[in-house]
């Protein structure tokens, strides 16, 4: 005998909100390491070229002479590597206006990115019985408008939250509002929260990822495209290229 399903009710925007914050502190972090500069190669592309360190004119060996001029060349050739390919925190990154920065993200990282997101595809209708796909594109989704939104300028995490919450769940919310002080009411409830019963816990996952389907997607004919053995993977990487591109110009429009 089947045990029904509970019903799954949407979620509300506090739940909603809760869950996007959450994760923007996550991506936060991701994109503060993007950020960093821990060997002070980025720093080295705002010095010109005779300033950069290394030189060996004064050595008074030559063996040295050619060992430090073999490592310079290397460091060199990792900053040119570097500012060549715009980097966050490089010279040609700070010349950059926040369009070039988001067309960055997108059309670089986001391409690859994006591999992983329709990677699924190659198994055509399978991976259509779970939510592997949507999830990914999701998360995928969800990472680069953050970095997006930093490019303009936007590091508030709240601000970034209502942003994802009005193109990848098209909801309107002030998340702020909604959860200022709430940390300090579910204090005491969270031990009670950690227990709640199982049916309960179905009916929230199924209700995310209803709210994950909400998201920018692929359009037809590449989303019945995607339903083809190896062909799938093509057209999901097409498809939901095109779904990112409509998600960052949705956030550029929701920000200028």
């Amino acid at each position: 005998m089947k045990l029904p399903l509970p019903t799954a009710q949407p979620l509300s925007d506090t739940d909603v909100a809760r869950l996007l914050h959450r994760s923007t502190g996550v991506i936060g972090l991701l994109l503060a390491a993007a950020d960093s500069d821990l060997f002070g190669v980025k720093s080295r592309t705002f010095r010109g070229a005779d300033q950069q360190p290394g030189s060996v004119d004064d050595a008074d060996r030559a063996d040295e002479a050619l060992i430090a001029k073999v490592i310079g060349t290397v460091g060199d050739s990792f900053v040119w590597a570097a500012d060549a390919a715009g980097l966050p925190g490089t010279a040609r990154w700070t010349g950059w206006t926040p369009a070039q920065r988001r067309d960055w993200w997108i059309n670089r990282v986001g391409a690859i990115t994006t591999v992983g997101v329709a990677y699924p595809g190659v198994f055509g209708p399978l991976v259509k019985r779970l939510p592997v796909q949507t999830a990914l594109g999701f998360g995928n989704q969800a990472i680069l408008l953050c970095a997006v939104a930093r490019a303009y300028g936007i590091d508030d995490r709240y601000r970034q939250t209502d942003l994802l919450a009005e193109v990848l769940c098209r909801r309107k919310m002030n998340s702020r509002a909604l959860l200022t002080g709430e940390a300090d009411d579910r204090s005491d409830k969270e031990n009670d929260a950690r227990v709640k019963d199982l049916w309960s816990g179905i009916e929230k996952s199924r209700a995310a990822l209803g709210e994950l389907e909400r998201r920018p997607s692929s359009k037809q004919p590449w989303r019945l495209l995607t339903g083809l053995p190896l062909v799938g993977a093509l057209a999901g990487y097409i498809g939901e290229s095109d779904a990112l591109r409509r998600a960052s110009d949705a956030v550029v429009r929701e920000i200028v």
